[in-house]
């Protein structure tokens, strides 16, 4: 039986392709020291008939333990999602360990795990590729490579995870397949018409909207033979050529323990050098999270607490001008609108829906 295992982490999850009918428990539990909410995330992926859905864990018990002897609840907040308090802060230096229980009684803790401080970014800089991603056999697409600099402090053993998450101007809201796009009744929403099977259109946004983007690779590195020197042009992100004007990167530098090195180094090598993070790797790779009664229940996530370094840097693509080379657009697909006939009110501008992937809402440091 192949089990390929949900991972979460400080990046976006990556789903790495069920193949079992075996419900597993899937844990997102990065507690960081910004001052974001701090939170997990509690769900059990079930698979069905290829497909994988996520279902929240309800009405659990969770609690953190602050260096063995202080206890800090978290709240639920629905959705299998659950807070600590806003007075919570991570401290360097000191340990955490996390314990919950399901509604049913069952218990569960993590591994212990260690704030270590992490340095500054230094300095972003990047450079335009004209065959910068390979999609098939000599094809490519262009893009822009990302690279940082920091500097590694000396006389620490320190592990590095970097991810990232790109704005993008977009322009289209909604694509709707066999159907159109209606605004009423509400949702507003694409709805099936039987006249137009087989066919798709696209639809405006209304105003600003912003496509969000994040990173599908794992991203690690430990100091183990550079301790102390800087680290220099630190590829971070291939970004591809989707449009002429800039783009708005922001990168996150985190420190991570030996223990959660060790877990995404596992996880980088089987995935990504096999394949991608959607195929199963070779063998399910478990985190620092077990049932107390049943360790040998697949669970999947790692727990980790991190000290975080943010910085937003601005890709203007002008490196890109006079390459005579098209951008490729946020589309999958040729730009179909609606056509318009006599009804003047068709068609509608699709809502620029705020979530985790799009926004209506300018992100700080955009550049017009």
């Amino acid at each position: 039986m192949a089990i390929g295992l949900w991972v979460c982490s400080c990046v976006e999850p990556f789903d790495l392709n069920l193949k079992s009918n075996l419900k597993i428990l899937t844990v997102d539990a990065t507690l960081t020291d910004t001052s974001d909410e701090q939170v997990i995330t509690l769900t059990e992926t079930v698979n069905s008939n290829g497909s994988a859905y996520s279902l929240p864990l309800l009405k659990a018990t969770a609690e953190i333990l602050i260096n063995g002897t202080e206890r800090v609840s978290f709240i639920e907040k629905g959705l299998g999602v659950y807070a600590l308090p806003a007075t919570f802060k991570l401290k360097a230096g000191t340990t955490y360990k996390l314990f919950f229980s399901k509604a049913d009684g069952t218990k569960y803790e993590s591994g212990e795990d260690k704030v270590t401080t992490v340095p500054e970014i230094i300095k972003v800089h990047d450079e335009f590729i004209v065959n910068g991603i390979e999609k098939g056999t000599n094809v490519y697409d262009p893009a822009n490579y990302v690279y940082l600099d920091t500097q590694d402090p000396a006389n620490d053993k320190n592990n590095y995870l970097w991810s990232w998450r790109l704005w993008e101007r977009q322009s289209v809201c909604a694509t709707c397949y066999n159907g159109r796009y209606f605004l009423s009744p509400l949702p507003a929403r694409c709805r099936e018409e039987r006249a137009f099977a087989g066919q798709s259109f696209d639809y405006f946004c209304p105003g600003d909207c912003w496509e969000i983007l994040y990173n599908k690779d794992l991203n690690v590195f430990s100091d183990i033979y550079s301790n102390g020197n800087p680290i220099t042009n630190r590829l971070i992100a291939k970004i591809p050529y989707y449009n002429i004007k800039g783009a708005l990167i922001e990168i996150k530098q985190q420190s991570i323990s030996p223990d959660a090195y060790r877990y995404f180094k596992l996880l980088a090598d089987q995935v990504q050098n096999n394949g991608s993070l959607v195929d199963t790797p070779p063998a399910a790779i478990i985190g620092n999270i077990k049932n107390v009664n049943n360790p040998d229940e697949a669970i999947a996530g790692f727990f980790m607490v991190t000290s975080v370094r943010n910085i937003r840097y601005w890709i203007d693509r002008k490196s890109a001008e006079g390459k005579n080379i098209n951008p490729l657009g946020l589309l999958d697909h040729p730009l179909t609108p609606e056509p318009q006939g006599n009804d003047t009110t068709r068609p509608p501008f699709a809502q620029c829906i705020i979530g985790l992937n799009r926004t209506p809402v300018r992100p700080n440091g955009w550049v017009n």
